[in-house]
């Protein structure tokens, strides 16, 4: 077994996305936060910092690393995706295969590199990389995110929470959004994780079939989380908490957010 010994405190993000309409959600009093007359987003708050990757300073570019996972990894610490392993399982299960599967991923992050000032690259070890992506070992849920910043104080910090099917509800983080982004101070994000459950019916395209994810768009949403977004709670976004088959690319609202924290593609 593989043991991340830089993640010895993640800042956990459970994403939850939800399928369709959802009853009984815990209501948050929160305006999602804006920027420079852009549209809705929200930044991803953690320990009253805003998060990225790179300087410590909104707008400035940065270069990122991930992997896939080849065999178990340990994050014993962590609030999510404490255990992962390679996603073999996942694509066999989703009869996409591991190369399809992958490709999903690896177009997603194409999607924020092209809309923004970040840049990803991708490495063969998972002890080199910024982000690792893999399977839930112990399965829950849909999908989740793990985040470790800088400035954390040395505690877990549940952003959201998911129930059984995904059930989830924009974060603690998202009440903090407004202020952070009138009068910001900013975190280096150092470590994430983002892991799929195997168990969960996965697919490629959409289909109208809202209880079977598309791996492009979901691995789309974790990776915002990622990078320093937040859920969304109002325009359509693929940040939005709820999944949509309405469009397959960032919307406005992503676009706004991921340049608000990397700037502009050179």
């Amino acid at each position: 077994m593989v043991k991340l010994a830089r993640f010895p405190v993640l800042a956990g993000l459970v994403t939850g996305l939800v399928a369709g309409l959802v009853t009984g959600l815990a209501a948050v009093s929160t305006a999602p936060a804006q920027a420079s007359g852009a549209r809705a987003f929200n930044p991803l708050t953690l320990d009253g910092h805003v998060v990225k990757w790179g300087a410590p300073e909104l707008g400035t570019p940065a270069h990122v690393t991930y992997a896939f996972a080849v065999g178990p990894v340990a994050n014993i610490n962590a609030r999510n995706c404490r255990a992962m392993d390679a996603l073999d399982g996942l694509a066999a299960a989703a009869g996409v295969g591991l190369a399809r599967l992958r490709g999903e991923a690896r177009a997603a992050f194409r999607l924020w590199e092209a809309a923004s000032g970040i840049t990803f690259e991708e490495v063969t070890s998972v002890g080199e990389a910024d982000i690792v992506i893999g399977s839930q070992s112990a399965p829950r849920g849909f999908a989740f995110t793990n985040v470790r910043h800088a400035g954390e104080v040395l505690r877990p910090a549940l952003i959201v929470s998911g129930g059984a099917r995904g059930l989830g509800k924009p974060g603690s983080g998202a009440r903090e959004a407004q202020d952070a982004v009138a009068a910001p101070r900013v975190s280096r994000i150092t470590e994430a994780a983002v892991c799929l459950n195997p168990a969960h019916m996965w697919k490629v395209g959409f289909d109208g079939d809202l209880g079977t994810y598309d791996l492009r768009y979901t691995f789309a949403h974790e990776i915002g989380h990622a990078i320093g977004l937040d859920h969304h709670i109002q325009d359509p976004s693929i940040m939005h908490f709820k999944y949509s088959e309405k469009f397959q690319g960032l919307q406005p609202g992503d676009v706004a957010g991921v340049k608000w924290l990397y700037g502009s593609r050179k």
